[in-house]
């Protein structure tokens, strides 16, 4: 199988099982899941699908060459997410954003994947259990194959990251004990900052945030008025935006009409936004290797540790206004 990745290139792809994989309706319908949840449809160029990321974490796993049961997990990681990805969380008011993940050994039993990984010879409950995968399920701020590719592909999709600096981070990370590292100081530097800067501009950018709010509204009203029901959670964008577009419910198609191209929002105080609520403050902190030892670059560069500080303050929670055209 042969795929044309957006920032990786032509990846080939040999293995039996993690072609079954792909090929199987249910990682299929990850084609028509938002990676971003509802701003695209305010900026069409957050083009990015749930697809593309999981292919493209598997991807990180296999270039570190990790154990066949490891790549299927990240291939595997996002397969519970919703339509509208994020927004859910903000339906079902999953302040930590897990809904779809509580949701994962649930979907995938569903499906035929269990059999394919039977016939491979593989172990279903190791593969579940992400703890057995440090490279893909640790905690902020480590660096692991999902904030990688995603901080990636976000940024470059939405023009701030060059293709030369993703080529440069794909050749100056390291891994040893499973944890990935930098030997340039000044990389793992900026590595952090971009981070953490796509974190404030992309995922915490006001419009993303409203976009949130609006879209999980008329969701809210959708299943008060038995439109839908959870199980359209897990159909896909295209079927569930359909269904709330077909409601005769003036609010919902006063809400939808205000995902469109241009309608951006602006930060507000509490006492002048539309939406004021939790965010989701996200930053790296890169280890560096350094006489031998691996030590956080914001050690090494102290100003970087109040910087992250400060921001994880600032954007805890946020308020929002839309602009009025």
């Amino acid at each position: 199988m042969k795929i044309n990745d957006k920032i990786y290139g032509d990846i080939e792809i040999k293995s039996k099982v993690i072609i079954d994989l792909i090929n199987t309706p249910a990682f299929q319908r990850l084609k028509k899941i938002s990676q971003d949840g509802a701003p695209h449809y305010i900026q069409p160029v957050r083009n990015v699908s749930r697809y593309e990321h999981s292919i493209g974490v598997w991807y990180l796993s296999f270039l570190y060459k990790r154990p066949i049961e490891e790549q299927i997990a990240c291939l595997l990681h996002d397969l519970s997410h919703t339509a509208f990805s994020h927004v859910i969380d903000f339906v079902v008011k999953n302040e930590k954003y897990e809904f779809a993940d509580s949701k994962l050994k649930e979907i995938i039993n569903k499906s035929d994947i269990p059999q394919i990984i039977k016939n491979g010879g593989y172990n279903l409950e190791k593969i579940l259990d992400k703890t057995n995968f440090p490279l893909l399920n640790n905690y902020l701020p480590n660096v692991s194959v999902d904030r990688w590719d995603y901080f990636m592909r976000d940024g470059f999709a939405i023009g701030f990251l060059p293709k030369s600096l993703i080529d440069t981070f794909l050749n100056e990370i390291f891994e040893k004990e499973d944890v990935f590292y930098f030997k340039d100081i000044r990389l793992a530097s900026t590595f952090a900052i971009l981070f953490l800067s796509f974190s404030r501009l992309i995922w915490l950018d006001p419009t993303a945030h409203g976009a949130f709010f609006l879209m999980a509204e008329a969701i809210k009203i959708a299943l008060e008025d038995k439109l839908i029901t959870e199980e359209d959670f897990f159909t896909d964008d295209e079927v569930l935006f359909a269904k709330l577009k077909s409601s005769p419910n003036t609010k919902i198609q006063q809400l939808l009409n205000r995902l469109c191209p241009g309608n951006e929002f602006i930060y507000e105080d509490e006492s002048k936004a539309e939406f004021f609520g939790q965010n989701k403050p996200r930053f790296v902190d890169p280890l560096v290797e350094n006489y031998g030892k691996l030590i956080r670059v914001s050690e090494l560069t102290p100003s970087l540790k109040y910087y992250f500080e400060e921001f994880s303050q600032k954007y805890k929670k946020t308020g929002v206004c839309q602009l009025k055209r």
